[in-house]
């Protein structure tokens, strides 16, 4: 457009696209699950270093293998630890393992410079809890069933297969026809 000799721009239109924030957030998130995951998982400090510098490599280079590198290095961990039902650690470390595959793969897909709507992560939660679900309440029950020593708790295997149930009927309800 010409006025005035001077060429003038068209205004970009600012789209309005309700509650949104910006798309750095993911990485930012995997970062601090990752690095919360190596301090309370990871034993010894140079394995603590390795994992927060595999944490950062992900975060900054959306690497695939250095986020991979890390999930091994985590699930690895459990190796070294008494297998009990009532190790908390071992569930937290179930669902963050699983978060941060989900975050990584939502963060590679994103720009670090964009706006994203909050219920974008409608879709992705709802699978994370129903697959939490499952897993959650399958891996009670393995270490109720398979666990050697006493580390049950009563009520526990009634709380998995009451899980088990709700994940059962959500997977019936999606799958019926409408």
């Amino acid at each position: 457009m010409r006025s005035g000799g001077y060429t003038t721009r068209a205004r970009a239109s600012v789209l309005d696209i309700g509650l949104s924030l910006p798309t750095v957030t993911v990485p930012l998130l995997f970062l601090t699950v990752a690095a919360a995951l190596c301090l309370l998982v990871l034993t010894s400090p140079s394995l603590v270093a390795i994992g927060l510098l595999l944490a950062l490599l992900g975060t900054l280079a959306s690497n695939p293998v250095s986020t991979w590198l890390l999930l091994l290095m985590l699930g690895l961990s459990q190796l070294w630890r008494d297998p009990l039902a009532t190790n908390v650690v071992y569930y937290l470390l179930l669902a963050g393992v699983h978060l941060l595959h989900v975050l990584s793969n939502l963060a590679r897909l994103l720009p670090w410079n964009g706006r994203m709507q909050v219920g974008t992560f409608a879709r992705p939660l709802r699978r994370y809890v129903l697959v939490q679900a499952a897993v959650q309440s399958v891996a009670a029950g393995a270490h109720l069933a398979f666990g050697r020593g006493t580390g049950g708790v009563t009520g526990l295997s009634i709380v998995a297969a009451l899980l088990l149930g709700v994940v059962a009927v959500a997977l019936g309800r999606s799958t019926s026809p409408r």
